[in-house]
């Protein structure tokens, strides 16, 4: 992921309190399926919050424009979704 895109993603659905990924994400992708797409938009506190993070401001609402590649069994029984961003 990251500003332009275009890099798959994968993350354990479910997992955002371990921080590895935006709760906005965690929670926007729920529901896809393979080759779905939606844009998310994510406001501050599902996203980087009052911190910002590089060039991303404190406080910023974030959009999100993702397709859902492939759903993966992980090795540890958590589906895994790869997502595009």
């Amino acid at each position: 992921m990251g500003v332009g895109g275009g890099t798959p993603y994968g993350f354990d659905v479910g997992q955002s309190e371990r921080g590895t990924v935006l709760k906005g994400l965690d929670l926007g992708v729920q529901g896809m399926r393979v080759g779905g797409q939606r844009l998310l938009i994510v406001p501050p506190e599902l996203a980087y919050g009052s911190k910002g993070v590089q060039e991303i401001p404190p406080n910023a609402t974030i959009e999100l424009d993702v397709e859902l590649l492939a759903i993966k069994e992980s090795p540890f029984g958590s589906p895994v979704k790869v997502v595009e961003g």
